[in-house]
């Protein structure tokens, strides 16, 4: 297993306080895949059944396996 599918998205919070309101923006990592086809599915999944995070945040991040460690090249460069 060379290389591993990360699906990710955005989770918005807000919480009203007394005197003022607070907005948080949370990345999460929603599923770890062997496969592209399945991150992909799982993605759409998340997409259009969870209103929990932000439809358009939901991504599939590609990990290669370089010695001992996974890196996403496409976000390093």
């Amino acid at each position: 297993m060379n290389k591993i599918y990360v699906v990710t998205g955005n989770e918005y919070q807000t919480h009203v306080e007394k005197y003022h309101t607070r907005t948080v923006l949370i990345e999460h990592n929603l599923a770890v895949c062997s496969t592209k086809e399945h991150a992909d599915e799982l993605a759409d999944n998340f997409a259009s059944e969870n209103d929990k995070y932000l439809p358009d945040s939901i991504k599939v991040k590609e990990y290669e396996l370089v010695g001992q460690t996974y890196h996403n090249f496409h976000e390093e460069a």
